[in-house]
């Protein structure tokens, strides 16, 4: 049978999906040739790449070849698992016995339904989760199998690939089919979204979607190559649930660097754990999963050249938050997020300064705005600064948010590390002046209510000359910052803030600053709020457990 070529460069393709794509069959035939032997075996199966390189490449192969593609891409296995609850379909039941959950020294004996599912292998992923090789058993795979079958599959119709390649199985007729189609390579085809992920058949000015027939080959690879988060919400108590997949797709600038580095960012992703998920894949906002492929990209390049520059490897990452909601699939939202060198290393800072996830979304959501241009500026439209719009969060959500301890230890880390008020001695902005003033008099209001001071030398609070512990100390501490907190949130009315910080506050001010300070007080009110509630929360007594880390779950 002949032979077809397909010539592709990144610069004609349309979409980041189309050039993730691309990326993703040049790694799927590379890993076909290089680890799986019954390639070999395949009788006159042509496929191979010629002349990659960082613009493009072009592929050459024969139906046998694209049918040995397709096997290797959709292939699967089939798996048995079980549930208490009794359904249509099972294969076995049986009577097990398991671990009692109120009293987990104890066991019951319960009856279980077992059936069978078919799962997506993932090719070379599942290689290259090194988590698959630990007690973890696959983290990353598994997250990356779930989103396959909620999100990209998340009808059953379109699983027939994969269905029909289970344990080993080869399958010739959807090949078929594509290399029928491929006879016409740039005949112009519907779109689908069994293919690029939020296509519709039509638009909403009722404009069909088209692609090429070879453009649209690429799409059956780009899920290959992006990197699933989890991105999660907050409960009313503040516990964390996870909502849904957001898909961090690389917009690939370099075709031949990109495959040859992402492979080794896979390797390196971390395996720690957070209740079934990869604890690096829950994140608080769905575009902090193209903050941090970007991150991992830039450290691996770093690492191997001494380059912290991304933007000659990829133009960016497209990202995708979607959910499955009963038997349909919401796209929650598509962004971009740019490779600027700026951005990428305050979000290095943001997550290894923060712990508190609701306050970590916030600072994302700053970092990710738009910054006013000269002109917006010169219109009295305000710089975005990391505590815009706090004044807000922090008078809507819930107060049992506020208890998390993890809170305070962020607010104390907004102005002591990002703002670096220990490197500043003369000139003082307005954001260091409202930390000081809170600081001077949460520790004023010790020393007059309670007489209680911190000794700096001996570390440990003394009362009347008398040293006392630490924990009552704190509990005075935390009481007046709390009281002083809730006062300021309170007072949502800009005249009330106002009169409030005046009589309270206005006293910790230093006499040369009264002047400057007043203006700013009065012309950036909102600003100054948020900044008055972020630093009495940053006096809140931090936990002794807390110093050092935070835990695994405030961590995730």
């Amino acid at each position: 049978m002949e032979d077809l070529k397909l010539e592709y460069e990144l610069a004609e393709l349309p979409s980041a999906q189309h050039r993730a794509g691309l990326a993703g069959l040049v790694l799927m035939v590379q890993y076909l040739l290089d680890t799986q032997p019954w390639f070999k075996e395949r009788e006159g199966a042509i496929l191979e790449l010629q002349n990659p390189n960082e613009f493009g490449v072009t592929l050459r192969l024969n139906l046998q070849g694209l049918q040995a593609l397709f096997d290797l891409t959709y292939q699967a296995f089939s798996e048995e698992r079980s549930t208490e609850t009794k359904i249509k379909k099972y294969d076995r039941f049986e009577e097990v016995e398991i671990p009692d959950k109120k009293d987990k020294t104890k066991t019951r004996r319960v009856l279980k339904y077992f059936y069978t599912v078919t799962t997506p292998q993932g090719a070379f992923l599942a290689d290259w989760d090194k988590s698959n090789d630990s007690s973890e058993r696959g983290l990353w795979i598994k997250l990356w199998r779930d989103m396959l079958w909620s999100i990209v599959r998340g009808v059953p119709a379109t699983r027939n690939s994969f269905n029909h390649r289970v344990n080993g199985a080869s399958y010739s007729q959807d090949a078929q089919q594509i290399w029928e189609e491929l006879q016409h390579p740039d005949k112009v085809t519907g779109q689908s979204g069994n293919y690029y992920l939020g296509a519709m058949a039509v638009n909403a000015e009722n404009v069909p979607t088209k692609d090429k027939i070879r453009y649209q080959f690429l799409l059956h690879f780009w899920v290959f190559v992006a990197q699933i988060y989890c991105p999660a919400v907050l409960d009313k108590d503040g516990n964390r649930e996870p909502t849904g997949y957001a898909l961090a797709i690389p917009d690939v600038a370099n075709l031949k660097k990109f495959c040859r580095v992402f492979p080794k960012v896979l390797r390196e992703r971390d395996l720690k754990r957070w209740r079934y998920l990869p604890r690096e894949a829950v994140i608080d906002l769905p575009e902090e999963g193209a903050l941090n492929l970007l991150l991992l990209l830039r450290d691996r390049i770093a690492r191997e050249t001494g380059d912290r520059e991304l933007h000659r490897l990829i133009l960016g990452v497209e990202l995708i938050h979607a959910e499955k909601v009963g038997n349909n699939i919401k796209i929650r939202s598509i962004s971009t997020v740019d490779p600027t060198k700026e951005c990428i290393d305050k979000y290095e800072v943001i997550k290894k300064l923060y712990w508190c996830p609701w306050f970590r979304k916030q600072r994302l959501i700053n970092l990710l705005r738009k910054q006013p241009d000269e002109e917006e500026l010169s219109n009295n439209l305000e710089k975005i600064q990391p505590w815009s719009d706090f004044d807000t969060v922090l008078s809507r959500i819930p107060r049992t948010w506020l208890q998390d301890s993890t809170f305070s230890h962020d607010a104390r880390n907004l102005f002591e590390e990002e703002r670096e008020i220990y490197m500043k001695k003369e000139i003082r902005d307005h954001a260091l002046i409202v930390y000081n003033v809170c600081q001077g008099y949460v520790i004023g209001k010790l020393e007059s209510k309670y007489k209680i001071r911190w000794h700096n030398n001996k570390k440990c609070y003394f009362q009347d000359k008398k040293q006392i512990s630490q924990a009552d100390g704190d509990d005075k501490k935390k009481k007046i910052a709390n009281e002083a907190f809730l006062a300021v949130r309170s007072r949502t009315d800009t005249k009330a803030f106002i009169d409030y910080f005046v009589s309270t506050l206005y006293p910790f001010v230093k006499k040369d600053e009264f002047v400057n300070f007043t203006d700013v007080l009065f012309n950036q009110t909102d600003e100054i709020r948020a900044l008055t509630l972020l630093a009495l929360s940053s006096q809140f007594p931090l936990n002794k457990n807390e110093d050092n880390q935070a835990s695994e779950d405030n961590v995730a």
